[in-house]
């Protein structure tokens, strides 16, 4: 039996009043772990234990991403020491300053986008071309990463 929280029943209400098509609860215990690889370098993560002891994992520095779900705490553990080890040796590598830069822009574009969006009357027309300036921009990440050398994995 899940127990109750008052301020969550709330929420939930009050969701359901707005329209809400599902909601579910789970029992879950967050946990956030920062590491600090230097240069102003933080990987900050956020996972939740869920009932069942099942576990979703997302990174939240230097860029959010959904990372998914994992069936045990070792796949946790795994991913976390993978990808801090990518970020270590990338740093190393690349000049972290300007991804920093790149990433932090990364999100303000996205959060920019998404005010515009719920906040103004945009035209069709100007939404398709902020698209074809971002196709051109993938195109380019793209012939970046093929030319590009493969960093080692350990």
């Amino acid at each position: 039996m899940q127990k109750s929280n008052v301020n969550g029943d709330v929420i939930d209400i009050m969701l359901c009043q707005l329209g809400a098509k599902e909601i579910h609860n789970f029992l879950s215990t967050m946990h956030i772990v920062s590491f600090d690889l230097g240069d102003g370098l933080e990987i900050v993560y956020v996972f939740n234990i869920t009932k069942g002891n099942k576990y979703f994992l997302q990174r939240m520095k230097p860029y959010s991403m959904v990372e998914g779900k994992y069936v045990s705490y070792m796949e946790i553990i795994e991913f976390i020491t993978q990808d801090i080890s990518k970020f270590r040796k990338a740093k190393k590598i690349n000049n972290a300053g300007i991804f920093l830069k790149l990433a932090a822009e990364m999100e303000q574009v996205k959060e920019r986008i998404e005010q515009i969006f719920l906040n103004y009357d945009v035209s069709a027309e100007d939404f398709r071309e902020i698209l074809d300036e971002f196709n051109a921009l993938l195109e380019r990440i793209e012939i970046t990463n093929k030319k590009s050398d493969k960093i080692e994995e350990d």
